[in-house]
């Protein structure tokens, strides 16, 4: 009968993916967000915005809530993580996006998982099988056929598009790298090491440059998107993010990735006009199928159950 019930543990696990797929959702939509916002502002100023609010928001909560923080060793080696994942990747986000669409973007950014099983795999902390091997290749065919085709893609879309990839592959990084963190220290405090670094680099870049940090001239539309940037894609998304990696392993919470792109298609072509081509579909689809090959259950695992 007990397998008739969740345990605690699956519970927990259930609550995860959950998580993880709305945090991918909110990652979706910031694609949007961020596109319609570098058509009124600087990149710089659009990321800054977007980790400062999201480092007022959780600093304060965690200053409240956070009874134990890293020793100043582990401080500064978080913070330098996190000023090169929460602060270079919505940098290099920000400037990508205003050379490709929302939904090439997010589609491009699919590849983050499939480079952290590579990653995982060469420090020998997740073991290669032929289904995630072969989920691989399908996922990464369904991206170069995606991105591939020139209709309806904006001249240049190749840059943001590889940059978009540069993203990945530090998101990547940062997956693999801050696991050891996670299991020491809660996903609060992994992201607020994050942010407030992130946020710093942002304003050094944005005043080296002249872009303006606090004080962008925006419509009221635009000031509505950084809210939304500020608060859920990033505050909320984030913290949900880390708490879902804390509580099951990488491999599972990537299943939830392709709600990303699927929230990005869809508003994007809402919102933005973005036109949403049958090679995209495509790509979308076989993805997808990638990401399910690589995460099908191994008959001695299913047995288990």
């Amino acid at each position: 009968m007990s397998r008739f019930f969740l345990t605690p543990a699956g519970n927990l696990a259930i609550l995860a993916a959950l998580a993880a797929c709305l945090s991918t959702a909110l990652g979706g939509t910031a694609f949007v967000a961020m596109r319609f916002l570098v058509t009124e502002a600087e990149p710089v100023t659009v990321a800054f915005l977007r980790n400062v609010i999201a480092a007022f928001i959780l600093t304060g909560i965690a200053l409240v809530i956070i009874r134990r923080w890293p020793s100043p060793r582990e401080l500064l080696i978080m913070g330098f993580m996190g000023a090169v994942f929460f602060g270079g990747l919505q940098f290099i986000f920000a400037n990508a996006l205003t050379f490709t669409t929302a939904s090439r973007g997010a589609l491009a950014y699919m590849t983050a998982p499939f480079m952290t099983l590579l990653i995982a795999a060469a420090f020998g902390i997740e073991r290669p099988t032929r289904h995630k091997l072969a989920g691989i290749v399908l996922a990464t065919l369904g991206v170069v056929v995606a991105l591939g085709q020139g209709t309806g893609a904006p001249p240049d879309s190749w840059i943001g598009d590889g940059l978009i990839l540069v993203g990945a592959l530090i998101t990547a990084i940062y997956g693999v790298w801050s696991n050891r963190w996670l299991r020491r220290h809660p996903p609060l405090v992994a992201v607020v090491c994050g942010v407030v670094p992130g946020s710093t680099f942002l304003y050094v870049v944005a005043m080296a440059t002249d872009a303006p940090a606090f004080t962008p001239e925006l419509s009221r539309a635009g000031w509505i998107a950084i809210a939304y940037l500020g608060i859920g894609a990033a505050a909320i998304s984030y913290t949900l993010w880390l708490w879902a990696l804390r509580h099951t392993t990488p491999t599972l919470v990537a299943v939830a990735l392709p709600v990303n792109p699927l929230m990005a298609l869809i508003w994007g072509a809402l919102l933005l006009g973005e036109q949403i081509t049958l090679a995209i579909l495509v790509g979308f689809a076989l993805v997808i199928a990638g990401i399910a090959v690589a995460n099908w259950p191994r008959r001695d695992a299913a047995a288990a159950i």
